[in-house]
């Protein structure tokens, strides 16, 4: 891409096609309306979108941020053009393939990955993906994504992704390392994490009932409050089995 042209000269090349697929090339960060600071995600450098807003019809309009939907997750957010920096992207290259075994190969790897990370300075952050501070559900999502397996980046998504494994009311259950732990109420899932085995778990969690970090909780009987506090939280588990693939993926 030549430096001299910004973004939306490159939009109005195609129209402001919502079909046309574009390449970031800095880290940027998603927010949740078009006006307001509120963080909702980070866009890793060379992952994928495109145009939602604007349309051809409403292109005059004097922009500061776009709405776009990424490839690798379907996610949708906003995103300011000052200083953003993109390519369209060619898909000629063919992604990587992750079947389950491919997956399940792939988990110590997802596990070392979080593990060092844990070792970082961090602490809790709302919307965060590229670390070293995190949120819940960004946390996991990055870990697979280093792997080349894409999910579902809230962890609601992430529940309804997984194939179910059984729901926490029940007395026996067995769970393998890498499997997802789902947190929240009757009506919602609000926390996830993901089991590293012998009844612990790796999770970020925030200030009010966590550990303001990324840290290790457990399963097993305890007196440890935050662990406690977890525990009375856990809706459910499932695997990741399947990668996200936008032409397939029902969303």
């Amino acid at each position: 891409m030549k430096k001299n042209i910004d973004p939306i000269s490159l939009f109005k090349q195609t129209n402001f096609s919502n079909t046309i697929w574009w390449e970031v090339k800095i880290n940027i960060s998603g927010y949740q309306n078009e006006t307001e600071n509120n963080l909702v995600t980070e866009i890793f450098k060379n992952r994928i979108f495109k145009l939602i807003y604007p349309t051809p019809y409403q292109s005059k309009k004097r922009l500061s941020r776009i709405l776009v939907q990424f490839y690798e997750d379907g996610y949708i957010c906003w995103i300011d053009l000052d200083k953003l920096i993109i390519e369209k992207f060619n898909f000629n290259n063919s992604f990587i393939k992750s079947d389950e075994i491919f997956i399940r190969e792939k988990i110590p790897l997802v596990l070392n990955w979080i593990k060092n990370q844990s070792k970082l300075k961090n602490q809790y952050l709302w919307g965060g993906t590229i670390g070293p501070n995190f949120d819940c559900s960004g946390l996991i999502q990055t870990a697979f994504l280093n792997y080349g397996i894409y999910i579902p980046r809230d962890s609601y998504q992430i529940k309804s992704f997984c194939r179910h494994l059984f729901n926490f009311t029940e007395i026996k259950y067995s769970l393998e390392k890498g499997d997802i732990l789902f947190f929240g109420n009757s009506k919602k899932c609000d926390h996830v994490g993901i089991y590293k085995g012998e009844g612990l778990y790796y999770h970020c969690s925030g200030n009010d009932f966590g550990r303001n970090g990324i840290g290790i909780d457990t399963l097993k009987k305890t007196n440890d409050r935050i662990s406690l506090h977890y525990q009375s939280k856990l809706i459910s588990a499932g695997r990741i089995f399947r990668s996200f693939r936008w032409d397939k993926t029902i969303r």
